[in-house]
């Protein structure tokens, strides 16, 4: 049923936006929210929009790991990620920020290693859009 299935994203005006698109094609009753409302919740079935998609730039907010993992563990049986093209290019540009500092623990998973961990994972199921 449509109550089991939610469309995860990253921004409310991401879930706006497929909650209004749902709404035009008469779908009612799919679950439409970003990571941080999803946290804690199970369906059977989620589609995730990648957090880097539709980005022009990789960001601290969009590289947290915490926020991936959420988007990609809310399902029971199945987890479709949509992801535009070019997101491991846009991982690649992205500049390390944060100084290292000698002597202190860093922050492990690394949200660009584990991006690029979940995208190659993913890479082995990946079913091209042709429109």
């Amino acid at each position: 049923t449509a109550g089991r299935v939610a469309v995860g994203t990253a921004h409310r005006d991401q879930a706006a936006a497929v909650r209004a698109a749902l709404a035009d094609l008469g779908v009612a009753g799919v679950t439409v929210d970003t990571a941080n409302r999803l946290q804690g919740r199970e369906y059977d079935v989620t589609v995730v929009l990648h957090p880097l998609s539709g980005r022009p730039d990789a960001t601290a907010f969009h590289l947290e790991t915490g926020r991936l993992c959420v988007l990609a563990s809310r399902h029971r049986h199945a987890c479709i990620v949509v992801c535009r093209a070019g997101v491991s290019d846009l991982l690649d540009e992205y500049p390390s920020t944060e100084p290292v500092q000698l002597g202190t623990l860093v922050k492990f998973p690394d949200g660009w290693e584990a991006n690029h961990a979940v995208l190659a994972h993913l890479a082995e199921h990946r079913v091209p859009y042709q429109p």
